[in-house]
């Protein structure tokens, strides 16, 4: 009897003592939305005060992968997106991903470059406003998660078409509602897809995607027709066919507002619209706009109800801007933020294997360049080729790669990274400008310039921001700009405010010089050259004035050749025309790379720095 007392007692105490023990959150797993008691979501100012301690689980979780695990994530086939539907009035479960038992609950504050250049999606170029807005709304499809060449359905279920067909049957998914209680269907499709191909002449320099992708707007561009064929059934038929119509759709700019947003914001008006600056609930994605504080800002929470294969581990996710590296990294030192982007090159030593943190590296797919537009000037010196040709060879792209990208960048040849696939063919027997300013000089002479008749040119550079290829604007504006003089160039400099004002006046054409860059959006040539470079009806890109002969008929011949090796030698001669013209200079190929606390786990990278945080969860460490 006392044995048996003596056990009972035993029982009970070990019961009150993993009663009392820390882990008040368990991971639970399967348990959409179950927010721990202790996660204490930041106040919507995060700015001025640090985000409050995040921790969704005393309890240690299971050993978990950092980023570069894949998650678990079961990736469908290309015309099979989704392999099961969530119930419409019920939230998706939260399946775990591989590395690690998930937790759910906690605020996430990452540090970014800037905020959204607008909320607009359609009229949004640039990674940092994808960054938000591709958290918020989806696509019709998308990449797969890490890679650059492989297509997953979103909002829609499964397609039919093909690279040689000129019409796409995209079966969207059931029971998908927007942010606002919308519900998704193939009207809501087709209303923005109109949207799109009607802008009025003054979105048309913001929409930049879909002028690229679609060849321009209206009667004339790339579609012919968008029906809705019953409920859940889009049909696009396009004028002819496209290679790359897929991987353009599957594009931030792409992504399905809510119908009644776009009616409520007056979206289709240029003098009236609000879309681009109010805090609209006219998304799918995994997270909900909660508000957002321009160059302050931007607060997301998780949607209950996303329709994906789970919810966002996190309650909530805070976007803050830092222009400056540094600034972006004594937050992250200091507790303010949990992770950044676009570590500079000489604050790796930081983070890299120092305890507490993580380093994640992208695989290099961004190329600097120097714009040169020889009709942004009337009367300019730029628009003699030898003058053009002068500049690329004054820049000492290796002593650039010194002294502002640590030493990991790589000279830009031309305009692809070593790293796409099309990169030999692309680039075979292309000019290649080395270094050389006595070269610089000769064809200055030649072109009559001399140091009492100095070609005069006006170089821009942004502000309030760094890019994966510029991770100084201002250092590297200086450099450059002490490179063109020393060779006999007379160099107006000026500066703008990236997102406002600087991608605009590029955009439009208005700088003789500028720097500008490019992060691939996937893995085909004419992303780099077609969206650069694509004339729209008729008129070249008014960012370089590059309006030569035979290059529109290269271009178009080039995006219409659907075998690989006659696709790869019709953009070598697109390549060719831009690169002897020089209608611009690259100059580098950037390393990039994401730091983060060891709390966060599962961030998988993505060579074109477009990342989704809905399988990113914090650990209770």
């Amino acid at each position: 009897m006392i044995r048996v007392r003596s056990l009972v007692l035993l029982v009970v105490i070990i019961l009150m003592i993993a009663a009392c023990a820390p882990g008040g959150s368990t991971p639970v797993p399967g348990t959409p939305g179950t927010t721990p008691a202790q996660s204490e979501p930041v106040a919507s100012e995060p700015a001025e005060s640090e985000p409050a301690e995040s921790e969704p689980a005393e309890s240690e979780p299971a050993e978990s992968e950092p980023a570069e695990s894949e998650p678990a994530e079961s990736e469908p086939a290309e015309s099979e997106p989704a392999e099961s539907e969530p119930a419409e009035s019920e939230p998706a479960e939260s399946t775990p991903p591989t590395g690690g038992d998930p937790v759910v609950g906690g605020t996430l504050a990452f540090g970014g470059a800037a905020l959204a250049a607008s909320l607009d999606p359609a009229l949004t170029s640039d990674g940092e406003s994808f960054r938000i807005l591709q958290q918020i709304y989806e696509p019709l499809v998308d990449l797969a998660p890490g890679t650059v060449d492989e297509l997953v359905g979103v909002l829609a279920e499964s397609w039919e078409g093909e690279p040689s067909d000129t019409e796409y049957v995209f079966n969207l998914k059931q029971g998908v509602t927007f942010h606002d209680g919308t519900p998704l269907n193939a009207e809501a499709v087709k209303a923005n897809f109109d949207r799109w191909q009607g802008f009025a002449e003054e979105f048309q320099a913001n929409a930049y995607y879909y002028g690229a992708v679609m060849d321009g707007f209206g009667p004339e561009n790339l579609i012919t027709s968008v029906e809705a064929t019953d409920e859940s059934t889009v049909t696009i038929t396009l004028r002819e066919p496209s290679p790359t119509f897929l991987f353009g759709i599957a594009l931030t700019p792409f992504s399905i507002v809510s119908p009644a947003v776009l009616e409520s914001t007056n979206a289709d008006d240029p003098t009236a619209s609000t879309l681009g600056t109010e805090v609209v609930q006219g998304g799918t994605g995994a997270f909900v706009l909660e508000d957002y504080v321009p160059a302050e800002s931007a607060t997301l929470s998780r949607n209950e109800n996303y329709h994906g294969e789970h919810t966002a581990y996190l309650d909530r996710l805070i976007i803050l801007p830092y222009a400056d590296p540094a600034a972006r990294l004594q937050a992250l030192q200091g507790g303010t933020i949990q992770g950044l982007d676009l570590i500079a090159p000489a604050d790796r030593a930081a983070v890299d294997g120092v305890e507490g943190y993580q380093l994640i590296n992208r695989e290099s797919y961004n190329t600097l360049y120097l714009g040169v537009n020889p009709t942004a000037t009337e009367g300019s010196p730029l628009a003699e080729q030898a003058v053009r040709q002068a500049v690329s060879h004054a820049i000492d792209r290796e002593g650039l790669i010194a002294a502002f990208y640590g030493g990991g960048g790589s000279p830009a040849d031309i305009f692809l990274p070593p790293t796409s696939g099309w990169f030999d063919s692309v680039g075979e027997g292309v000019d290649v400008y080395d270094y050389d300013p006595d070269a610089a000089r000769t064809l200055l002479a030649d072109a009559g310039y001399g140091p009492d008749n100095p070609p005069v040119v006006n170089f821009w550079y942004p502000t309030e921001v760094t890019r994966p290829y510029m991770p100084d604007p201002a250092g590297l504006h200086q450099a450059v700009t002490t490179m063109l003089e020393e060779v006999g160039f007379q160099v107006t400099p000026g500066s703008a405010i990236w997102g406002t004002e600087y991608i605009p006046a590029a955009q439009n054409g208005e700088y003789d010089l500028h720097f500008l860059g490019w992060t691939g959006d996937f893995d085909d040539p004419s992303n780099w050259y077609g969206v650069h470079f694509g004339y729209s009806q008729g008129e070249p890109a008014a960012q370089f004035g590059c309006d030569i002969e035979g290059l529109e008929a290269a271009i178009d011949e080039a995006d219409a050749a659907l075998d690989e090796t006659e696709r790869g030698a019709a953009w070598n001669e697109v390549a060719s025309i831009i690169q002897s013209e020089v209608c611009f200079a690259t100059l580098v190929h950037g390393d990039t790379g994401i730091a983060l606390t060891d709390q966060v786990q599962n961030y998988v990278a993505n060579p074109t720095g477009s990342e989704s945080f809905v399988d990113i969860w914090l650990s209770g460490e």
